[in-house]
Formats: C-alpha cells, sequence, structure tokens
C-alpha cells in the first residue's frame, strides 16, 4: 500500500492483520463491568445494577443507539441517589471509566463487526484521552483542596469576572477560526 507525500514520494505502511473490531465491543463491556464494580462498592442495591446491565448489553450489541448515552449517565444518577456520602475517589474512578465508555462507544459505532482496527490508529485519541484526564484529575484535585463553608464574597466576584473572561476568550478564539 503506498501513498504520496507532498514532495511526490511513496510511502510504503505495513498495517498488519489489526484486531477484529469486536474487540471494541468487548472492552466497552470490561469498562462497563468495573463500573458496576464501582457502583457496588459504593451501595448500589443489585436491581440498579442488574438494570445497568442490560443497558450495557445493549449498547455493546449497538454502539450507535441511545443505550450508551444511558450507561454514561446511569452511574452518575446512581451515585447521587444511591448513597448518603459521596466517595469522591470513586467519582473520579468513574469520570475516567465513563470517558473511556464513550471514545469505546464511538469508535465501535463506526466500525462494522467485521471489520479491523488497527492500534497504530487509535494512538493520537488515547494520548488525548490522557491528557484530557490529566487535566480534570488536576482540576479535581485543586477543588479538593479548596477550604469547605462560605466563601467571601470579593473571591466570588473575583471567580466570576474570571470565568467571564475565560468566556469571552474562548468566543473570540472560536470567532476567529470560523
Amino acid at each position: 500500500m503506498g501513498s504520496t507525500l507532498g514532495t511526490g514520494a511513496a510511502v510504503r505502511v505495513e498495517l498488519g492483520a489489526g484486531l477484529p473490531a469486536w474487540v471494541l465491543r468487548a472492552a466497552i463491556a470490561v469498562v462497563a463491568a468495573v463500573v458496576v464494580g464501582v457502583l457496588a462498592v459504593n451501595g448500589v442495591e443489585w436491581p440498579a445494577l442488574v438494570l445497568y446491565g442490560v443497558l450495557v448489553v445493549a449498547a455493546v450489541a449497538i454502539p450507535a443507539s441511545a443505550a450508551v448515552a444511558l450507561i454514561i449517565g446511569y452511574p452518575a444518577a446512581a451515585m447521587v441517589f444511591g448513597g448518603d456520602e459521596r466517595s469522591w475517589p470513586s467519582v473520579l474512578v468513574l469520570v475516567v471509566l465513563l470517558h473511556l465508555l464513550h471514545l469505546l462507544s464511538a469508535y465501535a459505532a463506526l466500525l462494522p463487526i467485521g471489520s479491523r482496527v488497527h492500534l497504530d490508529a487509535l494512538k493520537v485519541p488515547a494520548k488525548r484521552f490522557a491528557l484530557v484526564q490529566l487535566s480534570v484529575l488536576a482540576f479535581a484535585g485543586v477543588v479538593l483542596l479548596l477550604p469547605g463553608g462560605r466563601t467571601d464574597e470579593a473571591v466570588e466576584v473575583a471567580g466570576l469576572a474570571c470565568v467571564v473572561g475565560l468566556v469571552v476568550g474562548v468566543v473570540l478564539l472560536m470567532r476567529r477560526k470560523g
């Protein structure tokens, strides 16, 4: 298999056999099983876990369905309504797992079940996943370090001004590109 670059030179790339696309669906099931474990450790009752399992089966069978949105949103609701006190380590683990479920489902939805996937094709998305998770976990670490209780009004106003400044900056940056 050859391709030409801007210089006109042909480059030969050997892809190899790759993995069957159903491996992505199996990965969805494995990650969802870990989510079930996290939910069970946090006191979510077994009927709710069984319902989640049914949703996972639907999402694995049809990754381009609404079941994927449900298997991502369901654990968040189960954690809120399932226990009296949130376990922050469990919440942070769920953030990582549910983001991974989202990515695996997206790629599984794009690939026909009989196709093949090459691990090299997943390197860039894996790096992006890691970067997003490091950013989120760093932000969560900062939030966990903040003192509890009421914040002074001056700090709230300064925080609100910073958020408005960030939104305006993002809008201006997006306007330049679009």
